[in-house]
């Protein structure tokens, strides 16, 4: 009879798997609304949406106010010679995931002239489903069935959320990093389990591919060296994994090296970030930084309007400029953080719609809109007091055995690519820095069923041990 229960519950637990990837398929017809950023990622490939007149119809006119924000949109009409390299606005690793979906796309409609996002989106949702069932299985062989039904309730809801999963239907260079980085956190939960060269290989190879998809993640291949290194062999193994390390990392960078917008984020990060935490007469008494004058009209304005695109000539403005200020008044720094936290609690981007015409929107119902109500509540505060105390259970004595590090050590690599984010992101200052924390956000949401999990597994463990010591010891005791 036991044996019949545990089969039940196992083939339930696989259901239940299988509910939350049928329930994100709903989002096959949720993505974000373009911004008018998808030029710079998709233009080298797409003339325009299906239907449009132009890439970029008449301001206000109806046609612009169809293409940009209020809707998104599934169709876009391919260059006739694609990829056209001469639209390559930035490099990224974006554009050759992009490549295949095309492709894909392509097969499964039978049609040369159009690309549908939502065919190009299979890929991306095999892979992130892969993803949540090979680390659901692993943990589960690992751990209690308590921490596994635990973990999958945590991770499952992730992948139903429409703040990220939107996402996969749109053309944004982030998708990458909702797509991979769920393998890179199997990948290293393989590692821990075998400490294989080849398996720390893939996850610097993986790391470099998120890395090099957007200029906030260029740091990703050296962050995955560090939480590899103790965890290393031989020195041997460690300086030929440090060599490859630093060359990936190379690469990584490529995306600073070839952007063509970093004139345009330095400027935001002074004048819409750092000027932009101070008060205006805090503001008004700083007139130069080093040799540069401080244009006090331009603070607050963003470079994608005209009185921009002057503040940007006139300013000149740098990240050098930035270290300076603060440097000389370290308080600013702690306050763009701090701002940069209040920022996080929002996840969603209300600026876009998630709608296509004509069909139904599930974006907006309760069930896939969780996390940003957590989100709201704080829920950047309480990962970030728990991320010390997480690694103070790693480090220390604990009732924690090797599996249960090992998932509490994903979880804390998650929370760190988290909580960096929200200083990288500061590269662009405050302008649409949801969207920017995107990626951060979803970090620290899968942080938490790791580090939830490996903490229920040694509390079941250290409770379920404990009781059966007291039954044995009861048992053993001499009757009268």
């Amino acid at each position: 009879m036991q044996n019949i229960l545990k089969k039940l519950e196992t083939f339930f637990f696989y259901i239940a798997l299988g509910a939350f990837i049928a329930l994100s398929l709903l989002h096959l017809l949720t993505g974000y609304a373009d911004n008018g950023d998808f030029p710079r990622s998709a233009g080298f490939l797409f003339e325009k949406p299906h239907n449009f007149s132009t890439m970029w119809p008449s301001i206000e006119s109806e046609e612009w106010k169809r293409r940009f924000f209020s809707e998104w949109h599934d169709k876009w009409v391919f260059l006739q010679n694609w990829p056209n390299t001469e639209n390559f606005f930035s490099a990224s690793s974006y554009k050759i995931y992009l490549l295949s979906q095309a492709h894909l796309s392509t097969l499964i409609s039978n049609e040369d002239s159009y690309y549908s996002i939502i065919s190009g989106s299979i890929l991306s949702r095999l892979i992130l489903y892969t993803s949540f069932l090979l680390i659901a299985h692993h943990i589960r062989c690992k751990t209690s069935r308590i921490t596994a039904w635990v973990f999958a309730t945590l991770f499952g809801s992730i992948f139903i959320d429409s703040s990220w999963i939107a996402f996969l239907n749109s053309l944004y260079e982030e998708q990458i990093a909702i797509i991979f980085l769920p393998i890179l956190g199997f990948l290293l939960l393989k590692f821990l389990a075998n400490q294989s060269t080849k398996t720390s290989l893939t996850i610097l190879l993986c790391a470099t591919f998120i890395g090099t998809a957007k200029t906030a993640y260029f740091y990703l291949p050296t962050l995955s060296l560090l939480f590899l290194i103790p965890f290393l062999s031989s020195k041997k193994i460690f300086i030929k994994l440090t060599l490859i390390a630093i060359i990936l990392q190379g690469i990584s960078l490529l995306p600073i090296y070839f952007g063509k917008y970093g004139k345009i984020n330095s400027y935001h990060a002074l004048y819409f970030g750092a000027l932009k935490v101070l008060s205006n007469a805090e503001s008004l008494s700083i007139q130069s930084i080093g040799e540069k004058p401080v244009f006090h009209e331009c603070i607050g304005v963003p470079a994608t309007n005209q009185a921009g695109h002057e503040c940007v000539a006139a300013s000149n403005a740098s990240y050098a400029d930035v270290s300076k200020l603060i440097f000389n008044r370290p308080s600013i720094g702690f306050r763009m953080i701090l701002k940069a936290f209040e920022e996080g609690k929002i996840t969603h981007l209300e600026y876009l719609s998630k709608g296509i015409r004509n069909t139904p929107n599930f974006s907006e119902s309760t069930a896939f809109n969780i996390w940003p109500k957590l989100f709201s509540k704080g829920l950047n505060h309480f990962i970030l007091l728990a991320l010390p105390l997480a690694s103070l259970l790693l480090i220390k004595k604990s009732p924690f055995n090797n599996n249960e590090k090992s998932i509490l050590l994903v979880g804390i690599f998650f929370a760190t690519f988290g909580f960096s984010q929200y200083i990288t992101s500061l590269g662009d200052g405050y302008y649409e820095i949801t969207k920017h924390l995107t990626t951060g956000n979803y970090a620290l949401s899968l942080s938490l069923p790791f580090i939830i999990a490996s903490i229920i597994s040694a509390a079941y463990r250290y409770f379920f041990e404990a009781k059966t010591k007291i039954i044995t010891t009861f048992r053993s005791l001499p009757l009268r």
